[in-house]
């Protein structure tokens, strides 16, 4: 049976089984609708994840400095600010908790590496002290009393090239670097009352970078590491709203971001060697999509389920058109 649309015409046959209906394609005449040969399908996906990934860092490298933060959150002097007032970077980040200050500030005054870690993703943590051999992170889930009054200018954040400059109980605690680090930097936890039962959780970083640093460089570092300090921030907020995280929460999210990772090749795959039209291409690009948000906006586990269900439903569509449906347009020559 065939059908003439616009010049184009769509051949499809039935098999005698109805379940098994089979859209098959005749070419005539020239121009091909789609992409046969394997290294330009390669090209253009390729192509096009260099584009989404470019945007996507980009966007994301837009968003760091102030996110979460309202503009009257970043106009605001806090305290530090003085200690590097022309700051190379400056991060103003926050974030709204169900708590009052009470219940926040006992767990911002006693992190630090070698006592109450920060409520972060530990395994990442971790992997960085396997490089100096002089730590290891454990993310506390009490509040330990021994913790809760620090020394001035001696007790370490990160080892002894960051530490506990100044605090005041409910309102904020401020860590600096040391002259073991060749640059300024300060880096604010700050307790903004909203209401009795509610506050925001600001976090300000202002560094001033040598002359002699890469500025490009430092700064995409810094914004690799915004990771941990978005999971550190919702760390924090789940402790002191009550909600301790469970031991395989961690796992499970390192395991949700793998699989939509592995999805996502699974499809770039198919795509390059199965010229069945793009939808392979789509759910690749759904997967890097998926993975940014998984990396930097770390939404809650439901929500991540739901975006791996998504990226696994389209795998299915890609199979299912690939062995059970063919279905080409044609021109024919007039």
């Amino acid at each position: 049976m065939g059908v003439k649309l616009n010049n184009w015409v769509l051949y499809m046959t039935f098999d005698q089984s109805l379940d098994d209906v089979r859209v098959e394609s005749m070419f005539f005449g020239e121009g091909y609708m789609k992409i046969e040969r394997p290294w330009a399908r390669l090209g253009i996906g390729i192509l096009v994840m260099v584009i989404v990934v470019i945007v996507g860092f980009s966007w994301v490298a837009a968003m760091i400095p102030t996110w979460g933060s309202t503009s009257q959150e970043v106009a605001l002097e806090l305290p530090g600010d003085k200690l590097v007032p022309t700051p190379d970077i400056l991060w103003n980040h926050a974030i709204t908790i169900r708590a009052p200050a009470k219940a926040i500030y006992p767990w911002l005054i006693q992190m630090g590496d070698s006592r109450a870690a920060f409520y972060s993703i530990t395994f990442i943590e971790n992997l960085f002290c396997m490089t100096s051999g002089e730590c290891r992170y454990v993310n506390a889930d009490r509040i330990h009393e021994e913790w809760q009054n620090p020394v001035k200018g001696k007790q370490g954040i990160i080892m002894d090239f960051l530490v506990i400059h100044d605090y005041q109980p409910d309102q904020y605690v401020l860590a600096t670097a040391t002259d073991k680090m060749p640059l300024k930097w300060t880096w604010l936890w700050y307790i903004q009352p909203v209401n009795e039962l509610t506050s925001r959780l600001i976090v300000r970083h202002r560094i001033d970078v040598p002359e002699e640093f890469p500025r490009q460089a430092f700064t995409w570092i810094m914004n690799m590491g915004y990771v941990m300090e978005r999971a550190m921030m919702l760390g924090i907020r789940d402790r002191s709203e009550g909600h301790l995280p469970s031991s395989w929460e961690e796992p499970l999210g390192a395991a949700i971001w793998l699989l939509v990772f592995a999805l996502g090749v699974v499809a770039a795959v198919d795509f390059v060697r199965y010229p069945s039209g793009y939808h392979a291409l789509g759910v690749g690009l759904e997967a890097i999509i998926i993975l940014f948000i998984l990396t930097f906006i770390q939404p809650p586990m439901w929500v991540r389920g739901v975006l791996l269900l998504m990226v696994v439903s389209g795998i299915v569509v890609v199979y299912w058109r690939r062995s059970g449906r063919r279905l080409f347009l044609t021109r024919r020559s007039t």
